[in-house]
Formats: C-alpha cells, sequence, structure tokens
C-alpha cells in the first residue's frame, strides 16, 4: 500500500463524505429542495395571522385596554415566535417515521386535548349560565365540587378526547 492511499483511508473519517459546494452547502437531491420549499403554502397564512394579531393589540392600545409596553411586548413576542411554526414543522416532517417523534405526536395530542379542556368547559359553563339567566355554579354544587370539576374533571376526559382523536388520525400531524 503506498502511502497516499494509507493516509487517506487514515484521515477519510475526518472529512466529511459528501463533497461540498464553494458556498460550504450540501448537494441536495430534488426531494430534498422540493421538502425545503414545500413550508411555503403556509407561509401566507402565517403572515395573515400575525398581522391580523398586531392589528389587534394596535386596536387595543388604541381604545386604551392596554398600555404602551403592553402593546411593544405583545408585537415583540409575535416577532420573537415566528420561527417557531417552521421549527415545528421542519421537525415533524423530517422525522416524521421516528419512533420518537411518534411519542411526541401522542403526547402532544394528549397534552393538547388536557390543556384545551379546561377553558372550554369555563366558557361554556359560563356561556350556558349567563344565556339562562342562572346564578353561578358554586350556588349549585359548591365551591370544592366546582374546582374538581374544572380542574380535575375537565383535563381528564379532555386528554381521553386528544388522546381518541389522536388515534383516529394515528398520531399523523396537522401539516
Amino acid at each position: 500500500m503506498n502511502l497516499k492511499n494509507y493516509l487517506e483511508n487514515r484521515i477519510r473519517g475526518w472529512f466529511p463524505k459528501e463533497p461540498r459546494l464553494p458556498s460550504g452547502k450540501v448537494k441536495m437531491n430534488a426531494e430534498e429542495k422540493k421538502a425545503s420549499r414545500s413550508w411555503r403554502r403556509f407561509l401566507p397564512l402565517l403572515i395573515m395571522t400575525y398581522i391580523v394579531l398586531t392589528v389587534i393589540h394596535v386596536i387595543l392600545y388604541l381604545l386604551a385596554y392596554i398600555n404602551l409596553s403592553t402593546l411593544f411586548g405583545g408585537v415583540l413576542i409575535l416577532l420573537l415566535m415566528i420561527p417557531l411554526p417552521y421549527a415545528i414543522w421542519h421537525i415533524q416532517t423530517k422525522y416524521q417515521h421516528s419512533k420518537t417523534v411518534h411519542l411526541m405526536n401522542k403526547l402532544a395530542f394528549i397534552l393538547a386535548g388536557a390543556l384545551l379542556a379546561f377553558p372550554i368547559t369555563l366558557f361554556a359553563t359560563a356561556f350556558i349560565i349567563w344565556a339562562l339567566g342562572l346564578p353561578p355554579l358554586v350556588n349549585y354544587v359548591g365551591q370544592w365540587l366546582t374546582l374538581i370539576l374544572f380542574f380535575i374533571v375537565s383535563p381528564i376526559v379532555g386528554a381521553f378526547i386528544g388522546y381518541w382523536i389522536g388515534k383516529r388520525r394515528n398520531y399523523r400531524p396537522y401539516t
């Protein structure tokens, strides 16, 4: 074996196996290029959502419901959250067949159901009581039973519903 082949075999593990372009980017095949551009399909919806939320913040400021620091904080949080939907989409589509992602999707469905159950129960109960002109729920069942209903029973039922929806979808993300 000559010296060149020996050094090449010895050092080969230190260098990347794929050739790099002068710009430092790895060559991508057609499928990878298509996948990297496919996130643009939800970009207009994302932009419209951020515009609407920013306009709502400005209207609330002009109506004096929030002060200037809250307005800036809300807009800053919206700007910081722009990369979040893309990152979630990228992780879910790139590693879609991984067992870890499948487990994370299963947990996401269960937790989403559990976390959404409390506000849904709260607003539904408040609407029913308001529409019928009834006194508060505490007057009927007591304080402790109301707390148990809102903070224990509703998240358990919501988690079960989230699990059921996820099971029907085979825990595929909504992408």
